[in-house]
């Protein structure tokens, strides 16, 4: 599959996802917090959820599941001993190569992804597919992640992508050991706007990296950035409060992306021609309608201050587009789906859908809702599952 992302709404043509597994029951409590959760999830439960939210999704496009992409590109022994000697170097576990490399290459990718022995640990958050990548454009940009716990899950993507999909990549740890980024806070607005969120997992050297790069290669380029709170930590990204619904609309966490009362920097970076140039906005809305996106925002939770706070815990403004005006998320944030609903989307039961008691392409604007309780707590939504691979052209 041709690889092309050149907006957050063209319609989905292939996207890759990965099924929670064992690996998400290794934590107990005491190691919640390096795990990076906030609490324990049930396996049974999150795996029965996920399941509607995969079929969903296979029904209106082409998925691929890294375990089957891993297991592959490691069928391929020169691939294996790279691959291999990469992750146990980054995790100073190199003794361990003879025994590992002697595994057959399903079970050693399960065993890369599920954990091994007391020696590698699990990829508790691989569920959430968009952090280690993210494709824009024609190429797919590897992240410096934040956290240790998941350098694996960038390192294993970076050879899915190199080997299976053969695909240029690139990566801010090419810049700095320092330069982070996560895909949660990258969001692709056209093929000459980036919107990228400036927080705890993504920092200043990271969107440094993203200035310099798209200098280089854009005559013309814009990168809206928004400034997050630190916590709670549900701020962790910026599609935590900010996500695309369609050409003329997006969902918003309204205190901080529309009013902005504590004030949190939001900035226009210009490029022309190799000059860039700085500029501060009152706020995030204001600097998209600078930059020809006259979007109504709609806003998670409703109008209620206490309905906002709660629905976004539990990724409220989190949704993932299928397409331009139809989108995917939580059905717990009841408030939020009502004010979509009163916004003119239909709303879906995903088990509905699945059970073919609906099709999705009798509807021109429409959300699909997902039942789902241990999900949310795992600290993401539906664009935190995704990492699309390609979209078609958006005619803006």
């Amino acid at each position: 599959m041709t690889i092309d992302v050149s907006s957050e709404i063209g319609h989905l043509e292939g996207v890759i996802l990965h099924k929670p597994g064992i690996e998400i029951e290794q934590m107990v409590p005491n190691t919640i917090e390096e795990c990076l959760y906030s609490d324990l999830l049930n396996l049974n439960i999150a795996q029965k959820e996920y399941s509607y939210f995969e079929k969903v999704l296979s029904k209106w496009t082409k998925t691929y599941q890294i375990m089957d992409l891993l297991s592959e590109i490691l069928k391929d022994q020169n691939v294996k001993i790279k691959l291999v000697n990469e992750v146990l170097e980054q995790e100073n576990k190199t003794h361990l190569a003879q025994e590992l490399l002697s595994i057959e290459a399903n079970e050693l990718a399960r065993l890369l992804i599920e954990g091994w022995k007391d020696e590698l640990s699990p990829l508790y958050n691989f569920f959430y597919t968009r952090d280690a990548t993210s494709t824009i454009f024609d190429k797919v940009l590897i992240h410096s992640m934040q956290f240790d716990v998941r350098v694996r899950e960038s390192i294993i993507m970076d050879y899915v992508f190199e080997y299976y999909f053969n695909v240029k990549t690139f990566s801010p740890s090419n810049y700095s050991p320092k330069a982070n980024t996560e895909g949660g806070d990258i969001l692709i607005a056209n093929e000459n706007t980036l919107l990228l969120g400036h927080g705890i997992r993504s920092n200043k050297r990271g969107i440094d990296f993203l200035v310099e790069h798209y200098s280089k290669l854009k005559p013309k380029f814009n990168i809206l950035i928004q400034n997050l709170p630190h916590s709670p930590e549900s701020f962790i990204h910026l599609d935590m409060v900010f996500t695309f619904l369609d050409k003329d609309k997006c969902m918003v966490y309204e205190p901080l992306i529309v009013s902005n009362k504590d004030g949190f920097e939001v900035t226009h970076i210009e490029i022309d021609n190799g000059k860039i140039t700085y500029k501060e906005k009152p706020n995030f809305m204001k600097g998209l309608k600078d930059l020809g996106f006259d979007l109504e925002p709609i806003n998670c939770g409703g109008n209620n201050r206490l309905y906002q706070d709660r629905e976004q815990w539990h990724s409220g403004a989190n949704f993932f587009c299928l397409g331009e005006g139809k989108i995917i998320g939580y059905s717990r944030n009841t408030n939020t789906i009502n004010t979509l609903n009163k916004a003119g989307f239909a709303v879906l039961r995903a088990e509905d859908i699945c059970n073919d008691k609906i099709s999705m392409n009798d509807y021109n604007r429409f959300v699909v809702t997902i039942d789902a309780a241990e999900l949310p707590r795992g600290g993401g939504g539906a664009r935190c599952m995704t990492m699309p691979i390609k979209r078609s052209k958006v005619d803006w």
